[in-house]
């Protein structure tokens, strides 16, 4: 082997595929050229050995581009084996199944319940999995989180084992039995009273010249989410209504609605219609500047 080539098998894909008719396909292998990573597959067709090559800037992205290939060599089958960690094997997994499946918003969520996940449950593998472990693993994060966020991590958690099974790296389905707990924390949010909301939207009618306080007018007239707010544009406003079609994030660039249900038509008064067009359009095409309104402090 030339010199600054190192030759890497990728163990997490080491399942041999018989070819009932004239062969096996050979592993995958990452080959180090200075600061990058070459990957070769070895695929088997029509009683010929062929191979697909492709360059990454780094050995991660190298290795789930094999996997994915693997994968698919599977007949989606091949994810890991069951002395693959638990913890690769669910950065593998929202990274080859659930990304495609999910708005980009939600991969992010999976994204850092991965980054949970590494730290607590390190290098446990596959097979060394049950409820007891999942469990204890669970309580442990409990501690210091409340129960709403510790459910929400098991519920991805839960999604990764199901499907772990399936593939057959777990001997059972144990994932039913592991529950959530937590600290119950007090409501941090409570409704305005009828009183409270008429003081409110008094105040935000008699102080438009700030562009907040159309947005939460517009919030309290029609009930529609922040991103939707911001995702306004000219044409979306009729008389007296707004459009709902599209959600901006402070996160990504998805602008999709959060249900295909998302999509109607709102109802406005005469003065909040006109409150409204007043508002000049931002270069971007918009009628609110979404750097402006942190969800933190909304």
């Amino acid at each position: 082997m030339a010199l600054g080539c190192i030759q890497l098998i990728l163990y997490s894909t080491s399942i041999y595929q018989p070819s009932f008719l004239k062969g096996i396909d050979r592993m995958p292998s990452i080959i180090k050229r200075g600061k990058k990573y070459r990957v070769q597959i070895s695929l088997y067709k029509h009683g010929e050995h062929k191979k697909l090559t492709k360059t990454f800037e780094s050995k991660q992205e190298a290795k789930r581009w094999a996997l994915e290939n693997e994968l698919e060599k599977g007949n989606g089958k091949q994810l890991a084996e069951r002395t693959t960690s638990f913890a690769d094997f669910f950065e593998n997994w929202i990274h080859i199944i659930k990304k495609n499946d999910v708005k980009e918003t939600t991969f992010q969520n999976y994204q850092r319940t991965s980054s949970i996940v590494k730290k607590l449950f390190g290098d446990i593998q596959l097979k060394d999995l049950n409820d007891i472990v999942v469990q204890r693993k669970i309580d442990e994060y409990a501690k210091t989180h409340s129960r709403k966020t510790t459910h929400e991590v098991l519920l991805k958690i839960k999604t990764a084992l199901r499907d772990a099974y399936a593939r057959g790296y777990l001997a059972t389905d144990f994932a039913s039995l592991v529950k959530t707990r937590g600290k119950e924390l007090e409501k941090r949010n409570r409704s305005l009273s009828i009183t409270e909301f008429k003081k409110l939207r008094s105040y935000v009618i008699q102080h438009t010249d700030n562009e907040f306080n159309v947005l939460v007018l517009l919030a309290l007239e029609t009930g529609m989410r922040r991103g939707e707010l911001l995702g306004i544009r000219p044409e979306n406003i009729f008389k007296y209504g707004i459009e709902v079609r599209r959600s901006i994030s402070s996160t990504t660039e998805d602008t999709s609605l959060k249900t295909k249900n998302s999509k109607r038509d709102v109802s406005i008064n005469k003065e909040v219609f006109d409150i409204l067009k007043a508002i000049p359009v931002k270069e971007n095409g918009y009628c609110f500047d979404p750097d402006g309104f942190h969800q933190s402090a909304a």
